[in-house]
């Protein structure tokens, strides 16, 4: 009998539809946590799935499917904020009047909230590997895989994550 992984290399429709009902919310939350916009979001968890299916022969097998799976996810997240970086412009940055409610600068003192503020603040690079360890709870081993890295430089990049979250938790006191 087949594996699973074997059925969807052969392109096997319902192993296929198993692997997404399996993994549509994981994904979709990875996804969240790098782009922090619902939408966005969603179309990058479905761009993900749509890239999945198209390029599931290419699995080899060498990690999990769903590290496989979260690697698609993170490469089309980082593309969208790179596209996105590439439109922004500054008046689109700080305009943020037309954005705020009572209940968005309400939730804005809470630690969560703190959290989610400083995360935005993080190079692409650094959210990631924070992302998938301390959200996604990720070895490092899995981020590596994901992120095409060597597990050591998972290690250092987060550490340097970790130091700039912290300079940033510093210099906005206020908020917590």
């Amino acid at each position: 009998m087949a594996s699973f992984e074997e059925k969807l290399i052969r392109g096997d429709k319902k192993a296929f539809e198993q692997l997404v009902r399996e993994n549509q919310n994981k994904i979709y939350a990875v996804c969240l946590n790098m782009l922090k916009n619902p939408h966005d979001a969603q179309d990058a968890a479905q761009d993900t799935f749509v890239k999945a299916y198209t390029r599931i022969s290419s699995f080899r097998g060498g990690s999990s499917v769903v590290t496989w799976l979260t690697k698609i996810a993170m490469n089309t997240c980082m593309d969208m904020l790179k596209a996105q970086r590439q439109h922004l412009n500054i008046d689109d940055q700080y305009d943020l009047a037309d954005e705020e409610t009572t209940e968005s600068v309400a939730q804005k003192n809470t630690n969560v909230e703190a959290v989610r503020q400083a995360l935005k603040e993080l190079p692409p690079d650094f959210r990631a590997v924070i992302v998938l360890r301390h959200i996604e709870n990720l070895s490092y081993d899995e981020i590596a895989a994901a992120l095409g890295l060597d597990p050591g430089t998972v290690k250092s990049r987060l550490w340097r994550a970790r130091e700039k979250l912290k300079k940033i938790f510093l210099e906005n006191r206020e908020l917590f």
